[in-house]
């Protein structure tokens, strides 16, 4: 048909009052009726199945609906921070970057017109009655007299910087820890010898006690081979049950985030719970390898509101990259809607661990 288009001539505005395409259209319908009267979709193909069944593999493929999809993410309450790798994984960091770079330029306001024009005027007055000074003088008389016009939001600082990572977080049962201080210069001593041995660069200086476990204060900050060798060291001491030393840790800094859009009253008439948080987070794939330093604490918007504004704290690193992946993302706890923000750090008094 292109062929014969091609030798006609046709013009596009004229192609409408042809009458030579008649025959084609006919021709072409024939051909469609003879296919479909021949029982096209018994013959068979080279697999032996007819093309019907073929269109229908094709087709026909559909995607079984989940049922009975009971998810859990592992999400726990931990009074000590959970072992991390030394380094965040790369997705993290990609993603904690491009949050920072929204929140650095979210808070920046252009000056208008007016203001512009203010500061020029006010500049050239002081610079007239001044002509000996430099520029940066009457820029820092300007500032001082009339005060710079910045619009600058407050940043909302979430994450508190915690304590030195030069030091490995060992959690013993509390009978074992009067034992092992005791014996601390020796227990020092052979964690130096092997670190030696494996050539590390790093020693131990000294031990203390700490919440759930002891401490090992070191020069440099573990790798995870250094955190190894001391976790082998001490579930091979004699006295010590192996199973009862978990593996060593770093320190974390801490996220304070709360939880916005729940009702302060369940179905049942109940107060929310801080077990029901945790039974509801726990099915949320946002929350993976989250982990809480304490409970949820839950209280009322406001005293004559039905809503509830749940805080939660977690163990993060202090870019804050694990809280930067939760911040202003929404997720659906049964038909209501939640949001995750951010909330000033409230880290509270610090107490000694001697008392």
């Amino acid at each position: 048909m292109a062929c014969f288009l091609r030798q006609q001539n046709i013009k596009d505005w004229n192609a409408n009052n042809i009458r030579q395409l008649d025959p084609f259209g006919k021709s072409t319908w024939d051909f469609i009726s003879a296919i479909f009267k021949s029982g096209w979709d018994t013959l068979a193909t080279a697999n032996k199945s007819s093309i019907k069944d073929n269109i229908a593999k094709e087709f026909g493929k559909t995607t079984k609906p989940l049922t009975n999809v009971n998810i859990h993410y592992g999400i726990h309450i931990s009074k000590v921070p959970p072992p991390i790798p030394l380094y965040p994984s790369k997705e993290i960091l990609e993603k904690s970057k491009a949050h920072q770079h929204k929140i650095s330029t979210k808070g920046k306001s252009s000056l208008s017109y007016a203001q512009i024009t203010s500061n020029v005027t006010n500049a050239l007055k002081i610079k007239k009655a001044f002509p000996a000074l430099p520029n940066k003088k009457v820029l820092k008389i300007h500032n001082a007299a009339f005060g710079q016009h910045t619009n600058k939001a407050k940043k909302v600082q979430f994450t508190t910087k915690g304590l030195s990572r030069k030091q490995a977080i060992i959690l013993v049962p509390n009978d074992l820890v009067e034992n092992i201080m005791d014996d601390a210069s020796m227990y020092i001593f052979q964690i130096n010898t092997l670190l030696k041995n494996v050539k590390s660069s790093m020693h131990s200086e000294f031990i203390r006690p700490c919440s759930g476990g002891i401490t090992i204060i070191t020069n440099n900050v573990p790798n995870p081979s250094d955190l190894s060798v001391i976790e082998k060291y001490f579930k091979s001491v004699k006295g010590i049950n192996g199973n009862e030393i978990l593996s060593p840790r770093l320190p974390q800094s801490k996220s304070y985030l709360k939880i916005m859009g729940l009702p302060y009253l369940q179905a049942n008439s109940n107060k929310i719970t801080s077990e029901n948080v945790i039974d509801f987070i726990k099915h949320i794939d946002l929350f993976e390898n989250i982990s809480l330093t304490t409970k949820p604490r839950i209280i009322k918007a406001s005293p004559k509101s039905d809503m509830a504004i749940i805080w939660i704290n977690i163990w993060d690193n202090q870019n804050g990259s694990k809280a930067k992946l939760l911040i202003n993302h929404s997720f659906n706890l049964g038909h209501h809607i939640t949001t995750v923000r951010a909330t000033n750090m409230n880290p509270g008094i610090p107490q000694c661990h001697n008392c």
